[in-house]
């Protein structure tokens, strides 16, 4: 399928309702998803395919494409996939996202796109859904729509998972490491000051992290 044709699709095809939050940063977020699309020559019939996204917890991202991180997609996924990499990939670059399709049913409705649309949109609200999204979008183009939204909601979710991350270090797990030993360290050498009977514990724990060359000064101004 050509970019162009496939722009056309993503033109017509219109996101009416989307999640109320965004995706877990630490764990699996399943979005329901509710795909209104007119049935092809018959104006009154819609095709509605619901079923649900699964969004795996973010992991750092590796060196692996995102054209891996689609399945139960349909025939054309791949080269949906082709295209929106290249579209997603600088958004995503940080994180690693990996998302699964469960398609639960698909039938046709004796009611046009729009009314079926109203009538889900109208049930959606009433039980107060959180994690539902609602698309109108050409039938030859439902899996593009499901993969597109799938990603627009991880890079309106980045920002924050980006922010959780960092927060705890997980992009650089070797320096954050290297800042807990130091914080340990600095509190062994604080119960020292205060009670001689804590030094032996400091002298081993500087030789455990190989870390006495470094401190070795310090430590031996606590005997003076």
């Amino acid at each position: 399928m050509d970019t162009m044709t496939i722009h056309r699709l993503l033109q017509e095809t219109r996101l009416l309702r989307v999640p109320k939050r965004p995706l877990a940063a630490f764990g699996t977020t399943h979005i329901e998803y509710h795909l209104v699309s007119p049935v092809e020559d018959l104006p009154d019939k819609t095709r509605l395919r619901e079923g649900r996204v699964i969004s795996e917890r973010p992991k750092i991202l590796t060196p692996q494409t995102l054209r891996e991180r689609f399945e139960g997609f349909g025939e054309d996924a791949r080269e949906f996939a082709d295209w929106l990499c290249r579209e997603y990939s600088g958004a995503l670059r940080a994180l690693e996202y990996q998302f699964k399709n469960e398609q639960s049913s698909t039938r046709v409705l004796g009611q046009e796109p729009q009314e079926t649309a109203r009538r889900i949109q109208d049930q959606l609200d009433a039980r107060g859904a959180i994690d539902a999204a609602l698309i109108l979008c050409p039938d030859a183009a439902w899996s593009l729509a499901v993969m597109k939204f799938t990603l627009d909601e991880a890079s309106r979710s980045f920002p924050t998972h980006l922010q959780e991350f960092e927060r705890r270090d997980l992009f650089d797990p070797e320096n954050a490491e290297s800042r807990r030993r130091s914080a340990e360290i600095e509190r062994l050498f604080s119960s020292a000051r205060a009670d001689p009977g804590a030094r032996r514990a400091l002298g081993r724990k500087l030789q455990e992290y190989g870390l006495f060359k470094e401190y070795e000064d310090k430590f031996l101004s606590l005997f003076r």
